[in-house]
């Protein structure tokens, strides 16, 4: 990193080409990743709750999300093991990337098997890819100069968000048109594509590991050093309290359109293509924001943004107005996706050590597999009592979320 920052001072329109080059190649396969996400957030759940399944039944299928959780419990491979090919971090995210490719073409030509064969399928491609993404933060961990990261962090969300309009959007709109086999395969090859550009990057993982990324360093990649300190520990409750506060909120929401009469159609075309659209402007907005404001007053904006969200579609709801559903089912995972290029920068720096696939894993993976347990939780409590009661929950642990958050990373803003 000593490397790349001298250069960011010595010679600033050669650290932006380099870093342009850097966030081509990272942000390539966050498209991916978030493809993938979409597809299990926002597509299977709703065309299931759209031909009849009901909300518990349908929140389930949140439990493909348990890979992205539990990849900290395996991290540490990838600090302490090498693949014998291309470099460290880039051998990994190849392998676990073609591993997802596969994965999808099995399922294109195993449509009407039965619902276990195909959850596992689905399992098998969610934690290849989430496997892929711990390696790939890594390596942005190690080739994202510091004064970076803020950017790193938003050009990161916007990336997610185009590749979940995809996911979430395109694949819920067409897939009846596409049919089950070309939806699948055309979702591999597009996985293909995205994985070339990170190719480029190999000797900048290589010479941003010498010296730090020694084997005999590596071999220590402990999840235990992380939990063993005090300040970490602390960091990380905060984290799984804020995660399973926010992402609940955003999760489910599409049920709930569903629940006020609003078309898969409407809701695949409008809120999976507005929802992220919403997003790439966060991402956009975020950057001078966190740059001239810095991370408290972005994360206080942001938090505003989400609160609003939360009274429309409460609102919506209600009155079953589902232009209020719709605009807050949009606005939430705006708001929330701003607070949480917030907490992503600091997690970035916070990695920055001789591990930093175990310590983004842990920061990272733990809080998801928390907020993911509380989605699939939310989704059984939904129908016990209503949406009304659930967004007026929320909204009042959103509010205790910002004062933990303002704990979290107020004094080092």
């Amino acid at each position: 990193m000593s490397g790349m920052n001298a250069d960011a001072a010595g010679n600033i329109p050669a650290a932006r080409r380099r870093h342009g080059m850097i966030l081509f190649g990272l942000n390539a396969l966050y498209v991916g990743f978030g493809m993938i996400m979409g597809v299990v957030n926002g597509g299977l759940p709703t065309v299931m709750r759209a031909q009849g399944i009901d909300i518990s039944t349908a929140g389930w299928i949140y439990l493909l999300y348990l890979p992205f959780g539990l990849t900290f419990l395996w991290a540490p491979l990838i600090d302490r093991l090498r693949l014998p090919f291309l470099s460290r971090r880039i051998g990994w995210i190849v392998t676990m990337q073609a591993i997802a490719v596969l994965g999808l073409v099995i399922v294109a030509f195993s449509e009407g098997a039965a619902p276990l064969v195909l959850f596992l399928l689905g399992f098998g491609v969610v934690l290849a890819i989430a496997t892929m993404d711990i390696a790939l933060d890594a390596l942005a961990v190690r080739v994202v100069a510091p004064d970076w990261r803020s950017t790193a962090s938003a050009t990161k969300l916007a990336a997610l968000s185009i590749g979940t309009m995809i996911g979430g959007g395109v694949f819920v709109a067409l897939a009846g048109d596409l049919g089950w086999q070309a939806t699948f395969l055309v979702l591999s090859l597009v996985l293909v594509f995205l994985l070339c550009p990170v190719l480029t990057l190999g000797k900048l993982d290589e010479l941003t590991g010498a010296g730090t990324d020694a084997p005999e360093s590596i071999g220590g990649a402990s999840l235990l050093r992380l939990l063993r300190d005090a300040k970490l520990r602390k960091r990380l409750i905060f984290l799984c309290i804020a995660c399973s506060i926010m992402f609940p909120l955003v999760g489910l929401n599409r049920l709930m359109l569903v629940d006020i009469g609003v078309p898969v159609s409407e809701i695949g075309w409008i809120v999976g293509t507005l929802g992220p659209l919403s997003m790439l402007l966060i991402s956009a907005v975020s950057i001078p924001l966190m740059r001239y404001l810095g991370l408290v007053r972005s994360m206080l904006i942001f938090a505003t943004v989400a609160f609003a969200a939360i009274v429309a579609m409460a609102f919506g709801f209600a009155f079953q107005n589902q232009l209020a559903g719709i605009g807050g089912a949009i606005a939430v995972g705006a708001g929330v996706s701003g607070v949480y290029v917030t907490i992503a920068t600091k997690i970035l720096g916070w990695s920055a050590g001789t591990q930093p696939a175990t310590d983004y894993a842990a920061y990272y993976g733990i809080s998801r597999f928390a907020s993911t347990l509380m989605t699939v939780a939310a989704a059984q409590i939904v129908p016990l009592v209503n949406w009304g009661l659930f967004y007026g929950g929320g909204a009042i642990a959103l509010l205790v979320m910002v004062v933990l958050l303002l704990v979290l990373i107020g004094r080092n803003d």
